[in-house]
């Protein structure tokens, strides 16, 4: 008899454990899925592959909406608008290249990069004509080329030529819009240059061909992976912001997970290109292609923050910036660590 009391007493005791188990469960369920403080969100970027990919597919899918939250997407026509609109309060969160970020940082605006959205190094390279004679990086001394001086391709060439042994003062650079530097090419004014997508694709449909990107070598007996420079797009918002809707961020980055993993399942592939070639008007080739340049991958590890650092450094050097904050100081991990710890891989 004492036993079967015992045993009654310990099955009371496990069932009260249970109780509070199941208690502790659902608190916790609820406290992941509290209801987000907006219920829409204007989240700024561009109708590109490398900022938009899986703010589209979240949108298109509707699981921004599974967690309460309905997501517009504002495209604008360069990421040099978006400093400035943040800086106005016109734009509270924004998908752009990490060097948009930076800028409001070294200026010590109150602001936080929230998530990487990719690796897009492999989207900024070198393109060249195929009539101007160049086939190894030396080649390019003597001629004309077009870069864009206030923006990451100049990083890259200068890594590029740091890398190849290329003396960049016997170059003759122009400093050119993207959309100009396509139009000089094709008549002839520039014989290479240095960009980002879809300006790469673009090049090599009108004859032109890469020569190099930051993550891969298309030099002649030399071709194959080789990463010479790190470029990420970026989450970031207001520091105000993340205050005062600390459940409209956690939200907003369960649905981007959720499109992460829709775009990381390669039975996914032809349905993504048929859900973002319309919204960011590319051709479903050319956006294949695009594609296959970046690194999707929402997270945030010490590769980001390095990266991050070495184009302060390098903005900072040309006086570009103001200051050279360190990335650790205003990369938030936290808000992704709520999604899932696995997606944060520094402290």
């Amino acid at each position: 008899m004492e036993y079967r009391r015992h045993d009654r007493r310990s099955m009371l005791r496990a069932g009260a454990l249970t109780g509070l188990l199941a208690v502790g469960v659902l608190s916790t369920g609820l406290a992941a899925a509290a209801a987000p403080e907006r219920k829409s969100l204007d989240v700024h970027t561009a109708r590109d592959a490398q900022l938009a990919s899986q703010l589209v597919i979240g949108q298109t899918k509707g699981f921004f909406r599974e967690h309460g939250l309905e997501v517009q997407i504002k495209y604008f026509t360069a990421g040099s608008e978006i400093p400035p609109g943040m800086a106005a309060g016109s734009i509270v969160m924004a998908s752009a290249g990490a060097p948009n970020a930076i800028s409001l940082a070294a200026s010590n605006f109150p602001m936080r990069v929230i998530a990487q959205i990719a690796d897009i190094a492999g989207a900024q390279g070198v393109v060249v004509r195929a009539q101007a004679g160049i086939r190894v990086p030396k080649d390019l001394e003597g001629k004309r080329m077009g870069i864009v001086k206030a923006g990451p391709a100049l990083d890259l060439f200068g890594r590029f030529s740091r890398t190849y042994g290329v003396d960049q003062s016997k170059i003759t650079m122009a400093n050119m819009l993207p959309p100009d530097l396509l139009t000089a090419f094709v008549k002839g004014d520039i014989d290479a240059y240095a960009v980002w997508e879809p300006y790469l694709t673009r090049g090599e449909q009108v004859g032109g061909k890469l020569l190099h990107t930051g993550t891969q070598s298309y030099i002649p007996g030399a071709e194959g992976p080789k990463r010479i420079f790190s470029m990420a797009c970026v989450l970031f918002t207001l520091e105000s912001f993340l205050k005062e809707n600390p459940n409209t961020t956690v939200a907003l980055l369960r649905g981007l997970r959720q499109a992460q993993q829709f775009l990381d399942d390669p039975a996914n592939a032809e349905a993504v290109l048929d859900i973002l070639s319309a919204p960011l008007n590319i051709p479903k080739a050319d956006l294949r292609k695009i594609m296959g340049r970046n690194r999707y991958q929402l997270q945030i590890d010490q590769a980001l923050l390095d990266s991050m650092d070495g184009q302060t450094e390098f903005l900072h050097s040309i006086g570009f910036l103001r200051g050279a904050p360190k990335a650790r100081t205003y990369v938030e991990p936290r808000f992704l660590r709520e999604v899932d710890p696995a997606l944060v891989k520094i402290d």
